[in-house]
């Protein structure tokens, strides 16, 4: 017989466990965190130029429609002139999508950043929303 011989029971066992070990790992991460809290807030702070972007979004987990609601501002100030901030308001759902959380506001477009700290919300398409590190909290 040539070539590598057939994997063992014992081998597929050990395999089999080790990705099992590797999920649940990965659902108790995306379970710690302010996220796993009812209600719970996202930020981010871009600077472009003389432009800051700032998005905020507070976030209600509405499990009976199997999705989070979540009110999303958008803002866009131009630090020449702080006072001509544009503000927009819309309300948008989400889902958690294999390790991402993504969602949809509309015109705004669509996101998806990862629940953990220090990552990256990406928004796809043109929008006025600040893309970059994210900040979690609860609002406490």
């Amino acid at each position: 017989m040539l070539g590598r011989p057939h994997p063992t029971w014992r081998s597929i066992t050990r395999s089999a466990f080790a990705i099992l070990i590797v999920l649940i790992t990965t659902a108790a991460v995306a379970d710690e965190g302010p996220w796993s809290a009812p209600h719970w807030y996202v930020g981010v702070v871009q600077e472009a130029g003389p432009f800051t972007h700032t998005t905020g979004m507070q976030v209600s987990q509405n499990a009976k429609a199997g999705h989070d609601d979540v009110q999303i501002t958008c803002s866009i100030t131009d630090n020449r002139a702080p006072k001509d901030a544009v503000v927009i308001r819309r309300k948008g759902k989400a889902l958690l999508r294999q390790d991402a959380w993504c969602g949809d506001a509309g015109d705004l477009g669509r996101w998806c950043v990862a629940l953990e700290e220090g990552a990256v919300m990406e928004w796809y398409g043109k929008t006025p929303c600040a893309r970059g590190a994210a900040e979690f909290s609860t609002g406490d």
